[in-house]
């Protein structure tokens, strides 16, 4: 809403970020999820429970075929115990499948609702921080944050705990089975574990740097992807769809060639990790053949290492994904971090009483965008039932003066004041209930019009919706759609067209009836035919209320109680359109130029109007 106030995010390339590394530590990034895990403590204990009973019953298979073995070995093998060894087998596999499955179902359903509470957080938090963080971030770039991130945290959410206690308990009960039957078989069998971790321990440390650089191109890419499909019309529009694309492909290609470097980065480590966890059949079979060769053990002992120990590090590979994976989840939840740590709107909470009217008051109030100073020292009031305009040159501060008032920002000097009350101590809800807007760029969300009415008063009546629709002049337009106040209006009001998109703003202003109306020209782009209804709408909407309109055309400024002209953050001229002209200001000269310019556009559309012969011969014999 504020002109000039935001800087340009818009750029494609961006120098790497460079960080420290603490902050995009694993440590770091995973702290950051668990306020969230705490929620689900519950579940995710249950599902750790149950992936342990499935862990063991993994194990009955292993146990089987040992015993089958021993049994085959002996002179007289017993039948009956092959087939009750057989049946264990069966039973424990399918119980360690059952097990694991119900397990990852409580895990799953208690990562998706944390990521419902992490996205329900990021969205609240996001509508209290000042707006001017949400504005100086592309929607894609938050859209990575809280749909893609968010979404990657289920990998550690839901798989996390199953795979950790069900690796960590497999690993326990064999290793401790093994030193039972031969501690020196076992530590043929453990040995390339340390070798193992230590590889990915090393992919991780390095992976880590690759973080910041990760996250920023996945965001630009994300960011310029969505730009190219909403400005898809300007595009076509002048033919600039290579020039476009090809924008958007050199942050697609520097993601890729980020994603590769780390990958290749990876790749050694990760290939040394999975191929240790799988030679550990070079340490079984020679130190086994030594040990039964000099009868320090026996066949039966020597057959439980070979067919057990051979596949008993398998269970470390599930942790050799979710280990790959981790570096991205962590800057997950790094980014999570860094929104919620973004510092809120001060919460109103010391306001003695509720406003005592609306007159709205501004007191030596000071404004800065980072190091750039917008407002300096701006001082007015605007009364009750009164109608005050703000004009100026483009960027002169005109709408952060509005923005100030529904406190999208908060001054950094200065008070603005609401009935003698500041309005850093109202409240959300007391605020909104003070002020209401009409601005240029018209939103709706995607839902019905009952709906979106429905934002400004949500217990409102049917009846209370169609006066306020009656009041906005669209009871005729209410009346020609077949499922009335339950039609869809389309994602932004897309099936609406502009005039009546503008004038269901109003009625969702109307229906607030708010005793402040804070109005960035809402007739500014709207055609003549529309224009006539929308001023009717505004009347109805302005009646006996205090109004701030911020004034693109001075055509609609004339009739104001009060004209404040604003240059440069400064107020410069204040009074009657008939006083500023008087004076002979920087406001007559911006009348002037309205008027000169309204005459030129006027005498330009009738040079270029077709003429007939006669009228052109009439010209040349004149």
């Amino acid at each position: 809403m504020a002109e000039a106030s935001l800087s340009d995010t818009g750029t494609d390339e961006r120098a790497p970020v460079k960080t420290d590394a603490g902050e995009e530590s694993l440590s770091g990034g995973l702290r950051s999820l668990l306020p969230f895990a705490r929620t689900a403590r519950g579940p995710l204990a249950l599902a750790g429970a149950i992936a342990a009973v499935a862990a063991l019953a993994g194990l009955v298979p292993y146990w089987a075929v040992y015993n089958t073995a021993v049994e085959l070995l002996a002179k007289t093998p017993d039948q009956s115990r092959l087939w009750m060894f057989a049946g264990a087998a069966l039973v424990g596999t399918v119980l360690r499948f059952v097990c694991f499955g119900a397990a990852n179902f409580v895990a799953h359903k208690a990562a998706f609702e944390i990521q419902y509470r992490i996205r329900l957080r990021l969205a609240e938090h996001l509508a209290v921080v000042p707006l001017g963080y949400v504005n100086e971030r592309r929607s894609g770039e938050l859209k990575k944050v809280m749909a893609d991130d968010v979404e990657r945290l289920e990998l550690f959410l839901a798989h996390a705990v199953p795979d950790l206690v069900a690796t960590t308990l497999t690993l326990t009960a064999l290793l401790g089975w093994m030193l039972f039957v031969d501690w020196r078989m076992a530590l043929a069998v453990f040995v390339p574990v340390v070798p193992a971790l230590a590889m990915i321990s090393v992919a991780m440390r390095r992976g880590s740097v690759y973080n910041a650089e990760y996250k920023q191109s996945q965001g630009l890419m994300n960011a310029s992807i969505v730009e190219l499909i909403r400005g898809m019309p300007v595009v076509k529009m002048f033919n600039r769809a290579t020039d476009e694309v090809r924008s958007t492909e050199r942050l697609i290609d520097r993601y890729v060639a980020v994603v590769r470097d780390y990958s290749l980065m990876f790749l050694p480590y990760g290939t040394a990790f999975y191929v240790l966890l799988a030679s550990n059949v070079l340490f079984i079979v020679p130190v086994g053949g030594w040990l039964w060769i000099s009868g320090g053990i026996d066949t039966a002992s020597l057959l439980f290492f070979l067919i057990v120990g051979l596949g008993a590090l398998s269970t470390l590979v599930a942790l050799f994904f979710l280990f790959a994976n981790l570096s991205h989840i962590a800057s997950g939840g790094t980014l999570v971090r860094e929104i919620l740590d973004q510092p809120p709107l001060a919460a109103g909470t010391t306001a003695a009483e509720s406003p005592r009217d609306s007159r709205l008051t501004f007191d030596n109030v000071s404004f800065r965008y980072e190091e750039r100073w917008v407002l300096e020292n701006l001082s007015f009031e605007a009364t009750p039932g009164t109608l005050t305009a703000i004009v100026g040159p483009s960027g002169g501060g005109k709408s952060t003066i509005a923005s100030l008032v529904g406190r999208f920002w908060d001054p950094q000097q200065g008070s603005v004041r609401l009935g003698g009350v500041d309005l850093r101590a109202l409240s959300a809800d007391e605020l909104a209930a003070q002020v209401t807007f009409v601005l240029q760029e018209t939103f709706l969300f995607n839902d019905t019009i009952a709906a979106n009415l429905r934002l400004a008063k949500p217990d409102a009546s049917d009846d209370e919706l169609h006066e306020a629709m009656d009041k906005a002049q669209l009871t005729e337009f209410l009346a020609a759609l077949p499922a009335g106040l339950q039609t869809a209006v389309g994602e932004g009001g897309t099936r609406l067209s502009g005039g009546e998109r503008q004038r269901l703003t109003i009625a969702r202003a109307i229906l607030a009836d708010a005793p402040l109306v804070v109005l960035d020209e809402a007739t500014a782009f709207v055609d003549p035919e529309n224009e006539v209804a929308l001023q009717q709408a505004i009347g109805e909407l302005i009646g006996g209320k205090t109004v701030l309109m911020i004034a693109h055309r001075l055509s609609t400024v004339a009739g104001a109680d009060q004209i404040l002209v604003v240059d440069q953050g400064r107020l410069v001229e204040q009074g009657t359109h008939q006083n500023l002209l008087d004076a002979g200001g920087l406001y007559a000269t911006l009348w002037q130029d309205f008027v000169a310019a309204n005459a030129l556009g006027l005498s330009t559309v009738n040079d270029r109007r077709p003429r007939s012969h006669e009228a052109r011969d009439h010209e040349v014999q004149s």
